[in-house]
């Protein structure tokens, strides 16, 4: 039983492993694939987090060492900036539901970071 039970589980583990290298989504049942559109404002999102990642990073380098951080700052605000143009630009072209779905909440995550940002 024990055996059956640690089988099971690094079976499980084996494939949320491969659905997070495959799809990069922490997942344990597979999920289709995305579309062009979908794949399109995912890249964005995951600029955006890129952005956010430098901003916190620069954060903590601030309150560690004292270190002005501003420029990174700066950068991962223009960086955003773009993602927010290039996501204005996208969505005009965007058809199926969940992209569009999907454009919304980067739009929305978007204004929210410049806003913390500025």
């Amino acid at each position: 039983m024990k055996k059956l039970l640690i089988l099971i589980f690094v079976a499980a583990a084996g494939l949320v492993v491969y659905n997070l290298t495959t799809s990069g989504e922490l997942t344990l049942i597979p999920s289709f694939g995305l579309s062009d559109e979908e794949r399109d404002v995912k890249a964005l999102e995951d600029r955006l987090a890129a952005a956010r990642k430098e901003v916190a990073q620069a954060q903590r380098m601030a309150g560690l060492s004292g270190i002005d951080s501003t420029s990174n700052v700066e950068a991962a605000r223009r960086t955003a900036e773009q993602v927010d143009r290039e996501l204005r630009k996208l969505r005009k072209r965007l058809s199926s539901d969940a992209a569009l779905r999907r454009a919304d909440r980067l739009a929305d995550t978007v204004k929210q970071f410049l806003s913390e940002v500025r």
